[in-house]
């Protein structure tokens, strides 16, 4: 039972017993000579008993007067991009201006979220307004109501997804969203390479997505730029893209190859003069082979090899065992792929299908055409400068120029299609040309084109390298990864904490263009086994985290440099962080709180009424004395 039904049993049960004895008392004194008018008495009870009711009440509402709603001023929080236009402040409202706020009149100033809800614990409702909540704010326990009233979406970049490590001369993608753009259509992206130059140019898709390619060059660390422009060329946003580029061994290589052709020649020249560890042989018939010594295809040698290159002829002779160790070298990591070079014949299907790469088509012979290329600049740009020739002249620099910018010819390919398979290539109408599925730990992948060489033949060398170097970037066996320590923080910003876990012991960090003291980190306990620690940096670009002889670098950007995607960022992670108690609203109604309302009127009446049962109580008539 609670306290205010305590108090009540108490003074209803007071007021009964005073009831009981006030009627006893009436009962006894029916007879009394003092008051011999019966009605006078009658009526005296039935005041008393009622004064005696009226006060026990008003004493229960003296003492727990009824509550009334009150409307209690909301903790308006003023952050970044907080523009008085957003929201008036309401009556009994608190206004607080976090350091990030422009300034505002009559407004507290706090130096976080976290305090300023300490400073005012009796606020029952929260408004933000402007980006929404900066990161040492986000971890803060919210109210049970809170009210968003966010600022105009910015206009420029929104999102970016920067490339992962890459290798020297390997192909990486860059994703971005471009938003507010008036007349999306006609604008573009462009990424610009460290040396400034156009390297790639896409237009923006109908939800202001695009995607753009680049070449990475030599290993070390890098920025490229993604632009944005709208469609008078003017530049509307600019962010800096970092990539970093690692040298690794390059893929060992075996090839098989039923028979001699310019395919498996132009393959394998290539290969060399990329500087891959190539080995080839073609069988010539008769048991003789043409090429590099014969490689007998056991564990033990694939176990060596990253990828294996077969053609449909060198696959239908395969034994038994051979099978078997592919198959076993696949599910450990072996990258395999099988080209064309003539009809595929039911063995070589079945081969294909029982290590889990069913096809589908016939031998028809179709033409091939690829996809259209960008513009010339971009692909010189994309590529970087051309090798010099040793001999060369003016005449051959130009001829090998010229030759680059040559139309590609229209290659052929079978009608085979691997089912339910990643695509290997794409042709000009952007439909898959062969595919590729995991097989364990492997890949597995058909490519049905038969002469690629003649992109060479034709002075475009630089497309037959693109192809084949992508291919094989696909399939090669994945190298072992130590150990790394995980960036958790998507975009690492300046002056906002990052998120590093499966540190080890003693693990530092410093940017990396700084002579400051390395930064010691310290592991949270409450992490456990994932072994977290925060970090803040306080410079922009590369930073280096050093633990032993090991070194792993992760990059920073800063906010003044990407304010369109830093205020974005900001007012996502806002929106996720109150979740489903956040509402939008211009003007937000302040809540009614229930209060105690005024003891003072009650307590008079109840003073009045007891004083009036005091003096009907003592009240006696008066009696006339006779001589």
């Amino acid at each position: 039972m609670s306290g205010p039904h305590w108090i009540a049993f108490a003074l209803a049960a007071t007021v009964l017993i005073g009831s009981m004895r006030l009627a006893w008392q009436h009962w006894r004194g029916r007879s009394d000579t003092r008051d011999p008018d019966t009605r006078r008495a009658g009526l005296r009870l039935a005041a008393l008993l009622t004064l005696q009711l009226a006060a026990g009440v008003l004493l229960y509402l003296t003492l727990l007067p009824p509550s009334r709603d009150t409307a209690t001023g909301a903790l308006t929080v003023l952050t970044a991009g907080a523009d008085p236009q957003l929201w008036q402040p309401q009556p009994g409202d608190t206004v607080i201006a976090l350091p990030e706020a422009p300034a505002t009149a009559g407004a507290e100033y706090a130096p976080d979220l976290a305090t300023a809800l300490r400073q005012h614990p009796s606020a029952s409702a929260l408004r933000l307004v402007g980006d929404g909540l900066a990161s040492r704010d986000r971890d803060a326990v919210l109210p049970a109501q809170v009210t968003f009233v966010p600022a105009a979406a910015p206009t420029g970049w929104a999102a970016l997804v920067p490339p992962a490590t890459s290798v020297p001369g390997a192909t990486f993608a860059v994703h971005g969203r471009a938003q507010g753009v008036e007349s999306p259509e006609a604008a573009h992206a462009e990424l610009i390479d460290p040396a400034g130059a156009v390297v790639d140019r896409a237009g923006l898709a109908d939800d202001g997505r695009v995607t753009l390619h680049g070449t990475a060059r030599a290993a070390g660390r890098s920025g490229f730029r993604l632009r944005l422009l709208d469609a008078a060329q003017e530049v509307i946003d600019t962010v800096v893209v970092p990539l970093q580029t690692l040298d690794q061994p390059a893929p060992r290589v075996l090839i098989v190859a039923g028979a001699p052709g310019p395919e498996l020649k132009y393959l394998r020249r290539w290969a060399v003069d990329t500087g891959l560890p190539v080995q080839a042989q073609a069988s010539a018939g008769g048991g003789v082979s043409l090429g590099d010594k014969p490689v007998a295809l056991t564990a033990a040698r694939l176990a060596e090899t990253d990828v294996l290159i077969l053609d449909e002829r060198s696959l239908a002779t395969l034994g038994a065992g051979q099978r078997a160790a592919i198959r076993q070298a696949l599910r450990d990591g072996l990258g395999v792929l099988v080209r064309s070079t003539g009809p595929m014949g039911n063995s070589a299907r079945r081969t294909l299908r029982d290590w889990g790469l069913p096809v589908s088509g016939d031998n028809r012979r179709t033409p091939l055409r690829l996809p259209a290329e960008a513009d010339a600049a971009l692909l010189q740009a994309r590529r970087g400068p051309p090798r010099p020739a040793v001999h060369g002249t003016s005449s051959i620099r130009e001829a090998a120029t010229a030759s680059h910018t040559a139309t590609p010819p229209t290659l052929e390919q079978f009608a085979l299609r691997p089912d339910q398979a990643h695509a290997l290539l794409y042709d000009e109408r952007d439909r898959p040309v062969g595919g590729w599925r995991d097989i364990g730990r492997g890949r597995l992948a058909l490519l049905p084109v038969t002469d690629s060489y003649q992109l060479v033949l034709v002075g475009r060398d630089d497309l037959h390298a693109e192809l084949w170097s992508g291919v094989l970037a696909t399939l090669a066996r994945a190298l072992p990864q130590p150990a790394a320590v995980r960036v958790t923080t998507a975009m690492p910003w300046v002056g906002e904490r990052v998120v590093l876990c499966g540190l080890p012991d003693a693990a530092e960090v410093r940017a990396s263009d700084s002579d400051d003291t390395p930064v010691t980190l310290q592991i949270d306990p409450a992490t456990g086994a994932d072994r977290c620690a925060g970090y803040w940096p306080q410079r922009a670009g590369w930073h280096e985290l050093r633990h032993g002889d090991t070194e792993q670098a992760f990059h920073v950007s800063d906010p003044a440099d990407a304010p369109a995607l830093h205020r974005q960022q900001t007012l996502e992670a806002t929106w996720l962080r109150i979740g489903n108690r956040g509402v939008i609203a211009a003007a937000a109604t302040a809540p009614s709180t229930p209060v105690p309302g005024p003891r003072w009127p009650w307590l008079l009446m109840f003073v009045l009424a007891a004083g009036l049962l005091w003096w009907v109580e003592r009240w006696r008539p008066r009696t006339v004395e006779t001589h």
